[in-house]
């Protein structure tokens, strides 16, 4: 996997098949735990590595998915808290 920008393709418990957002390269699979935000089909998210560990975060202006975006804001607001 190289660090940029990904769609959720498919979803199950375990993993997510992600595809790059420019629609070119490979398909990845990547562990559901390791998403810093409520992963759903059709959203684009950025992954990167720091160290040994990849990174992600939710790429709001990108993602499409209504119910995506108000779990994201949910989320964002229960953290304020």
């Amino acid at each position: 996997m190289r660090p940029g920008l990904y769609k959720v393709d498919t979803l199950d418990k375990r993993t997510a098949l992600l595809t790059p957002a420019d629609g070119q390269g490979e398909q990845y699979t990547f562990p559901v735990a390791d998403f810093t935000h409520d992963v759903s089909v059709g959203d684009v998210v950025e992954i990167w590595q720091e160290g040994t560990k990849w990174r992600t975060k939710y790429r709001e202006e990108k993602t499409e998915s209504i119910s995506s975006h108000a779990k994201d804001f949910v989320k964002r607001m229960l953290e304020k808290e």
